[in-house]
C-alpha cells in the first residue's frame, strides 16, 4: 500500500460553524489545547453564506471555524431532553474526561452526556456542547 493510501478514510480537516470567533477560539484553546493564529484576520470564503475562514490546529488536527453569515446557519443539534440524538461526530482522545468537562464549563460549554463507560475494556465516552451549540466527543481509556 502507498504511503498516501494509508491515510485514506482518516480526519483530514475539520470545519467548525461559529458565529464568534474569538469566543469558539477562546473554548477550544482552553479546553483541547488548539491553537488559532489568524483569529482577527480570517481567510476569505469560497462559499456564500460564510463571513470569514479562521484556520486552526494541534498536533496533526488541522480545520478551521467559519464565521457564518446568519446565526440560522449553524446547525444545533444538541437537545438535552433528547441526547441519543446525534449527527457525525468527532471524537477527541483527552487524558482526563473529568477534567476535561470541567474545563469545558469553564470556558462556557455544556456537558450534554457525562463520562460514561463504554464497556468490553474499550474505556470511557463523553459529549460537550461548545460556546456555538455544537456537539463533540471526548474518550479516555480511563
Amino acid at each position: 500500500m502507498a504511503q498516501d493510501e494509508a491515510n485514506f478514510g482518516q480526519i483530514c480537516w475539520l470545519e467548525v460553524p461559529v458565529s464568534s470567533v474569538h469566543r469558539a477560539a477562546a473554548f477550544y484553546s482552553s479546553v483541547l489545547g488548539w491553537e488559532c493564529k489568524d483569529v482577527d484576520e480570517g481567510k476569505p470564503p469560497a462559499v456564500e453564506g460564510i463571513q470569514s475562514i479562521h484556520m486552526f490546529s494541534k498536533g496533526n488536527l488541522h480545520g478551521a471555524f467559519l464565521v457564518m453569515q446568519k446565526e440560522s446557519s449553524i446547525p444545533k443539534i444538541a437537545d438535552p431532553e433528547v441526547p441519543e440524538k446525534c449527527p457525525p461526530l468527532p471524537t477527541f482522545r483527552v487524558t482526563s474526561i473529568d477534567e476535561t468537562l470541567e474545563n469545558v464549563v469553564a470556558a462556557g460549554g455544556k456537558v450534554h452526556i457525562p463520562r460514561t463507560k463504554i464497556g468490553g475494556d474499550m474505556g470511557y465516552f463523553a459529549r460537550f456542547i461548545d460556546t456555538e451549540g455544537n456537539v463533540m466527543g471526548l474518550w479516555a481509556f480511563k
